[in-house]
């Protein structure tokens, strides 16, 4: 009897490890997110967001062709930004208006995609070189990709809205 309660311990002591290194739920799914956006040409990036005050957020970074930059500019969730940034829709403020200038076409289309976003997309950032989703990724693959398609209409439209090099 003792023989097989020493088994039973050795063999829980071995695989115990091996348990705590399964991947959990929030990794499968956050996983599954970021399969996603690779295959749409999104790099994901960990490096520092744009918002100090919140953990946690991972942004999603699609490029613009080099020879089509885009417009720069970053927008905020209004629980994330000041009073006084000028307000663009319901919901989300300009930290930094685009330069130059959108295009109706493109504010309008912008504006499709801001609606589609999860709630816990806190920032779109657009440089010369990208647009970034700063997110918490919080939803599931399924349910993220309609605004995975929108994102990656927007780049594909906001390419070359930006300052051409001369």
């Amino acid at each position: 009897m003792e023989i097989f309660l020493f088994l039973g311990l050795a063999v829980f002591l071995i695989l115990s490890p091996a348990l705590w290194l399964r991947p959990g739920l929030h990794e499968k799914r956050r996983s599954a997110l970021r399969v996603a956006a690779r295959e749409s040409g999104a790099a994901i990036r960990a490096d520092k967001p744009p918002l100090q005050a919140v953990d946690g957020l991972v942004g999603y970074r699609w490029r613009y062709p080099q020879a089509a930059p885009g417009s720069d500019f970053t927008l905020v969730r209004d629980a994330h930004a000041s009073d006084r940034l000028q307000e663009v829709m319901a919901g989300w403020r300009w930290r930094q208006a685009p330069l130059p200038p959108l295009s109706d076409d493109n504010d309008r289309r912008l504006k499709e995609v801001l609606r589609t976003l999860p709630e816990d997309a806190l920032v779109v950032a657009s440089a010369p070189q990208g647009l970034t989703l700063w997110w918490e990724e919080s939803c599931e693959a399924k349910a993220f990709e309609p605004s995975l398609r929108a994102l990656v209409g927007l780049v594909d439209q906001l390419a070359g809205s930006g300052r051409h090099r001369k």
